[in-house]
C-alpha cells in the first residue's frame, strides 16, 4: 500500500526578532456524531484541538514553510477511508479551511496565501487529468487499476506512465511557468520525479525564479535529476562519505572489492523494517562470500534513526544520509530501495520494494553469484509467495 505524507521546509524567513505564528481557522459542517476532535500532523509534528459548534482553531509557531495534514476524529471513529489532505503554509498568516464532512476533507476550500490557493487550483487540474487517465486505462484494459499479479500488469503500468506524461507533465510545466516565484511550484516539483526525464526536470528547475531555485527543496530536486543519470545500470558509483551511528565516516570506495547491497530505508518505513528479518538471513548466507550490506537511512531525524538502529541491531554497516546521496547519487523515490554494486563499483541491479519470499531479482542474482538460496520459513513463504512489499514513496519535501 502506498502512502505519501509530506512536510515542506527549508526556506527560512526573517522573524524580525519576534515569534511568528500560523493560525488555522477551520469550519466544518455535517454530523460528527460526537467525534469532535481535529488532528493536524506531519512526520515530525502532531497536535489536536476540539471542534466546537463546527469551528476549530490551531496556532502553530512559524519557522519555515510547512505542509501539514488535517484528519478529523470522525473519519477514524467511523472507519472511513481517509484520503490525506494537507495545507501548504508558506507564510505566518491566517488560513481558513471550509469543509463538509459528507464530501470529505479533500473537497475542502483553503484560503490564506497565494501559494496554497495556487496549489489547490493545480490539484483540481490534476484531478481532472486523472479522470482522463483512468478512462483511457478502462477502455484499454477493462479496468482503471490492475493488481500486480495480473498478467497484463506490465503493459498496464507502461501505459499508465505514458498517460501521466501526456496529461500530468504539461500541467506541472504550466504551473512553474505561470508561478515561478511561488512555493506551490516548488512543492509540486515532486510530481515530476517519476514521470519526467532528467532533461525535463532540469528545465522545470530553470523556470523557477532565482529565489525559489535557492530553496533547499528546489536544490534537492535539481540534484535528483543528476541522480537519474548517476544511478543508471552500468554506471560507476560516485564516491561518497556518510557518518555511521558513532559519527565515524564511512567512505563508499573503501568497500570496493566486494559485492555491496545498498539498502535505502527509514525508521518510519514499516515495509523497510519488515524486510530486515529476511535481509538478516541473506546476510548470514553470504557474509563470508565477498558480500556486504550497507544500509543508508533517509531519516531527517538523527535521533529517530539511532533509535531504530538500536532496535533492529542489524549486523552490517549503517549510515545516515545527511548530504542527500539518496537523491543526487541514486534518485531514490521510495523506500525500501536496494542497489547491487559490483566489486568494481558498477551498478548491477536496482529493486524498489522488497520480496521476502526469496524471489527478488537481486536475491536471484546473489544465488547465481555465490550459489545456494536463503531458506525462508514455510509460514513466511506461504504468506508472501505472491506478494512483494511495496516501497513507500519518499516524503520528498520534508
Amino acid at each position: 500500500m502506498r502512502k505519501t505524507i509530506s512536510l515542506l521546509s527549508g526556506l527560512l524567513l526573517s522573524t524580525g526578532g519576534f515569534a511568528q505564528t500560523i493560525t488555522i481557522q477551520g469550519n466544518i459542517t455535517g454530523d460528527l456524531k460526537g467525534h469532535n476532535k481535529m488532528y493536524i500532523y506531519s512526520r515530525t509534528y502532531n497536535d489536536s484541538t476540539v471542534i466546537a459548534n463546527g469551528h476549530y482553531t490551531f496556532k502553530i509557531p512559524f519557522k519555515e514553510p510547512v505542509f501539514l495534514m488535517l484528519l478529523p476524529q470522525y473519519v477514524m471513529a467511523e472507519k472511513q477511508m481517509y484520503v490525506p489532505f494537507g495545507i501548504l503554509m508558506d507564510k505566518p498568516v491566517t488560513y481558513t479551511v471550509t469543509s463538509d464532512i459528507a464530501k470529505g476533507m479533500t473537497a475542502s476550500v483553503v484560503k490564506g496565501s497565494e501559494a496554497m490557493e495556487t496549489l489547490q487550483a493545480y490539484d483540481g487540474e490534476k484531478k481532472a487529468a486523472w479522470q482522463k487517465i483512468s478512462a483511457a486505462l478502462q477502455q484499454e484494459f477493462g479496468k482503471s487499476w490492475l493488481q500486480e499479479n495480473d498478467p497484463q500488469y506490465a503493459a498496464f503500468e507502461k501505459k499508465q506512465e505514458a498517460l501521466q506524461r501526456q496529461y500530468l507533465l504539461p500541467l506541472l510545466e504550466k504551473l512553474v511557468k505561470q508561478h515561478p516565484d511561488s512555493y506551490a511550484s516548488v512543492f509540486s516539483l515532486k510530481d515530476a520525479r517519476q514521470i519526467a526525464t532528467a532533461e525535463q526536470q532540469e528545465r522545470l528547475y530553470e523556470n523557477l525564479s532565482k529565489n525559489m531555485q535557492a530553496t533547499k527543496e528546489a536544490r534537492e530536486f535539481r540534484q535528483f535529476s543528476d541522480g537519474l543519470r548517476n544511478s543508471a545500470i552500468g554506471r560507476q558509483v560516485k564516491d561518497f562519505t556518510l557518518p555511521d551511528p558513532a559519527g565515524k565516516p564511512v567512505k563508499f570506495s573503501d568497500l570496493k572489492g566486494k559485492y555491496v547491497l545498498i539498502d535505502f530505508w527509514a525508521s518510519w518505513c514499516a515495509p523497510c523494517r519488515k524486510s530486515f528479518p529476511h535481509m538478516r538471513e541473506v546476510y548470514q548466507q553470504y557474509k563470508d562470500k565477498n558480500f556486504v550490506i550497507y544500509s543508508i537511512s533517509i531519516d531527517k531525524s538523527k535521533a529517530d534513526w539511532l533509535k531504530a538502529v538500536g532496535e533492529e541491531q542489524n549486523p552490517w554497516l549503517q549510515s545516515l544520509d545527511n548530504i542527500n546521496i539518496a537523491g543526487s547519487g541514486f534518485a531514490i523515490t521510495g523506500v525500501p530501495t536496494t542497489y547491487l554494486i559490483s566489486p568494481e563499483g558498477e551498478i548491477l541491479m536496482k529493486e524498489i520494494g522488497f520480496d521476502d519470499s526469496g524471489n527478488g531479482n537481486i536475491e536471484k542474482k546473489l544465488a547465481a553469484l555465490f550459489g545456494g538460496q536463503v531458506k525462508t520459513p514455510a509460514a513466511q513463504t506461504e504468506k508472501t509467495k505472491a506478494a512483494t512489499t511495496k516501497a513507500i514513496p519518499m516524503a520528498t519535501l520534508q
